[in-house]
C-alpha cells in the first residue's frame, strides 16, 4: 500500500505527457492520485496555519483585481483553485512522511534514474534506426507529448512532455549526480546511476537543461571556496558555455536571438510589415532566419510583463491574469501574429509572478530562495546531507523561476516544500546534534594536547 502512494505522489513529478481533457483547465491523469489521496489527508492530519495567510492574500487580492477590471473572475478561480489544491496536498505530503525530506528525496532520485533510463532507451532505439519505436507518442497513450529532433539526433525527453520538462525535473538528480562523482560521499544514487543522470540529462539537448549544468558547477564551486577556486571556475565555466554554443545548433539560435531582440532592436525593425507586402515577406524572413521561436517568446512575456508591472507595481493584476495583459502588450502583430506562447504563463514563474502578483509575489520568490538557502558547512562533521540536498533544490527552484511559468506543473509544490523543510530540519540538527559534534571536538583537542604536554 505505502509503495502504491508513494507512486501516486511521485506520479505527478514524473508523468504528466497524458491530459483527460483541456477545457475549461488541462487536467492530467496525474491529478488522479491528488484526489483520491487529498481527502484521506485532510482527515488525517492538521492543516498548516500559515496556509491560509497566503492563500487569504491571493485571493483578496485577485478579487479586487477581478472587481476594477483588471482580470476575469473564471481566470482567477481556475489558477486559484489549481494553486490552492497543490499548496495544500504538498504540505501534507511532507507530512505524510514525517517530515523526512531525506527519505522523500531519496524516493524522487529513484524516481529520477528510472525515469532517464526510459530516456536512454528512446535514444538507442532513435540511434539504431528505429525512430517510430523512439517516437513513444506513436504507440503510448501520451497525447501532450512531443518528439523533438536536434542535439545528436534526437532531444531526449523520456516520457516528459518535452525535453524542457526533462531538464527541470532532472535537475536536483544532475547535481547530485555530479557531486556524487566528485566525492563519491552521497549514499543516495549510485556511481552507475550518476553516469545515467547525466547522460540523459546532456542528450535533452535543452537550454533549461544547459542552465541547469551552469548552475549546478557554480554552486559546486561556491561551495568548496569560491576564492580558492575563481580562477579555474570562470574559464571553465566560459569554455563550456562557449562551446555548447558553438556545437549545439538550437542553443546558438536561442542565444543569438536573445541578443539580437535585446541589443540589436531586431523587432524594431519589422515596424514596417504592415505598410508593403514585399518588405513584409522580406523583413520577416530576415527576423525568423536571426531569431528563434522560444527566443522571442520570452522577449515578449518579458516586456509584456514590465508594462504590466509598471502599470500595477505592488499586488500586480491578480492570479490568471497575464493572459490579459499580454491581450494588451503583445507584440507578436509586429511578425504577423507569429508565437503567441505562453500566454497564460509567461514563460516564467518570475515574469508571471511579477506581472499577477506584482513586487509583492516577486519579493517573496527571492526571500524564499535565499532564505531556507543551507551552504555547506565549515565543519566537516555536520551531515552533509542538507546542504547537498539544499543546493540540488535551489537548483531546480531557479530553473521554474525563470524558465517555467506554470505554478504547479511538475508537482513544483513539492519541491517547494520539501526546500523548506529541509532548511527547518537543518536548524533542528544544528540545535540539538551539532553542539554534541562540537563537543566531541573540543574534547578530542583537549585530549591531544593532554598527551603532547
Amino acid at each position: 500500500m505505502k509503495t502504491l502512494i508513494d507512486i501516486g505522489i511521485f506520479l505527478n513529478v514524473f508523468f504528466t505527457s497524458y491530459v483527460f481533457f483541456k477545457t475549461p483547465f488541462e487536467f492530467y491523469f496525474s491529478y488522479v492520485p491528488i484526489l483520491i489521496l487529498l481527502p484521506i489527508f485532510i482527515s488525517k492530519y492538521k492543516f498548516y496555519t500559515p496556509n491560509y495567510v497566503i492563500l487569504f492574500i491571493l485571493l483578496v487580492t485577485g478579487l479586487f483585481n477581478v472587481l476594477i477590471g483588471n482580470n476575469l473572475l473564471g481566470n482567477f478561480i481556475k489558477i486559484y483553485a489549481n494553486l490552492a489544491v497543490n499548496l495544500i496536498f504538498y504540505q501534507y505530503v511532507l507530512q505524510y512522511y514525517d517530515f523526512d525530506v531525506k527519505k522523500i528525496f531519496n524516493l524522487y532520485l529513484r524516481g529520477a534514474v528510472f525515469a532517464c533510463i526510459i530516456g536512454l532507451i528512446q535514444f538507442v532505439l532513435f540511434t539504431i534506426g528505429l525512430e517510430s519505436l523512439a517516437n513513444f507518442r506513436s504507440y503510448l497513450p501520451i497525447n501532450k507529448w512531443g518528439f523533438s529532433k536536434g542535439g545528436l539526433g534526437i532531444r531526449v525527453n523520456g516520457l516528459f512532455c518535452e525535453p524542457s520538462y526533462l531538464g527541470g525535473v532532472i535537475s536536483p538528480a544532475f547535481f547530485v549526480a555530479i557531486y556524487q562523482l566528485v566525492t563519491r560521499s552521497f549514499n543516495y544514487i549510485s556511481i552507475r546511476g550518476s553516469f545515467i543522470i547525466i547522460a540523459t540529462y546532456i542528450l535533452s539537448a535543452s537550454s533549461v537543461a544547459y542552465l541547469g549544468v551552469f548552475f549546478a558547477f557554480v554552486l559546486i564551486f561556491i561551495n568548496y571556496g569560491a576564492l580558492r577556486y575563481f580562477f579555474i571556475a570562470i574559464p571553465v565555466l566560459f569554455l563550456g558555455v562557449f562551446y555548447t554554443y558553438k556545437n549545439s545548433p538550437d542553443f546558438k539560435l536561442r542565444a543569438d536571438g536573445l541578443y539580437e531582440l535585446y541589443f540589436n532592436d531586431v523587432l524594431d525593425n519589422t515596424k514596417t510589415l504592415s505598410t508593403n507586402k514585399q518588405l513584409r515577406k522580406q523583413k520577416l524572413r530576415e527576423f525568423l532566419s536571426k531569431v528563434h521561436g522560444s527566443s522571442f517568446v520570452f522577449y515578449n512575456n518579458f516586456q509584456i510583463t514590465m508594462n504590466n508591472l509598471s502599470e500595477n507595481p505592488f499586488f500586480g493584476t491578480g492570479l490568471g491574469s497575464h493572459e490579459i495583459a499580454f491581450d494588451k502588450f503583445d507584440k507578436s502583430h509586429l511578425i504577423g501574429d507569429l508565437y503567441q506562447n505562453n500566454k497564460s504563463d509567461a514563460n516564467s514563474m518570475l515574469l508571471r509572478t511579477a506581472s499577477e502578483m506584482g513586487l509583492l509575489g516577486l519579493v517573496a520568490l527571492l526571500l524564499i530562495l535565499f532564505k531556507f538557502y543551507i551552504s555547506r558547512p565549515t565543519n566537516l562533521n555536520y551531515d552533509n546531507d542538507y546542504w547537498v540536498i539544499s543546493n540540488a533544490l535551489f537548483v531546480l527552484i531557479s530553473l521554474q523561476y525563470l524558465r517555467q511559468g506554470n505554478y504547479t506543473f511538475n508537482a513544483f509544490f513539492l519541491f517547494f516544500w520539501m526546500y523548506y523543510y529541509n532548511f527547518i530540519n537543518y536548524n533542528k540538527y544544528q540545535s540539538e546534534v551539532a553542539p554534541k559534534l562540537e563537543f566531541n571536538d573540543n574534547e578530542k583537542t583537549n585530549v591531544l594536547i593532554k598527551n603532547t604536554t
